[in-house]
């Protein structure tokens, strides 16, 4: 008799190579990087949206800060606000005959002098800024602060027949206005 072994008639495979990819095909890179692409030029196209919207934030904090400006130096010559001085202030920039900060000046004097640098920082802070003041009744303001904004393209950052249309004028392609109302 034979002896019988466990491995008899049993053949032993030799290990095979698997046949599996190393890397990536050319054509898996090309898609990835298509992929990121877009991806990057959207997260850019966000910060660069972002930046706008910061732009005009700035730009409405700063008119915001223009309009306050001219309620405080309207509480400052409460005999000019009284003597209807403030009243029907347009954007223009007037002479100033007086520097007042150096010297004492009428009410009617500072009243000029307020306009004069107020809009001389309106256009200096703001494309295009311009301030108006108009008092609606007995005592109360409206003081506007207008500027362009390339955001808005053609449209108006306000509407007639508004507050805003009667302090900033009628509403005009590409800007914005601000106004408060102020009691004297």
């Amino acid at each position: 008799m034979k002896p019988h072994s466990p491995h008899h008639g049993t053949q032993f495979a030799s290990p095979r190579l698997a046949s599996s990819q190393s890397g990536f095909s050319m054509l898996e890179v090309l898609v990835t990087l298509v992929v990121l692409s877009t991806g990057l030029l959207g997260v850019a196209n966000l910060q660069v949206e972002a930046l706008r919207g910061n732009q005009g934030a700035y730009l409405a904090s700063v008119a915001a800060q223009q309009a306050q400006d001219m309620a405080e130096r309207m509480n400052a010559n409460p005999a000019g606000v009284a003597a209807n001085r403030y009243d029907n202030l347009d954007a223009g920039i007037p002479g100033a005959q007086a520097d007042c900060q150096n010297a004492n000046c009428t009410p009617t004097s500072l009243a000029l002098f307020d306009h004069n640098r107020w809009n001389t920082a309106n256009q200096a802070l703001l494309p295009g800024g311009a301030g108006q003041v108009r008092e609606i009744s007995d005592g109360i303001f409206l003081i506007g602060v207008r500027w362009r904004d390339r955001q808005l393209a053609n449209a108006s950052g306000w509407q007639a027949g508004t507050e805003a249309a009667t302090v900033c004028g009628a509403p005009q392609a590409g800007t914005r206005c601000f106004f408060l109302r102020h009691q004297a």
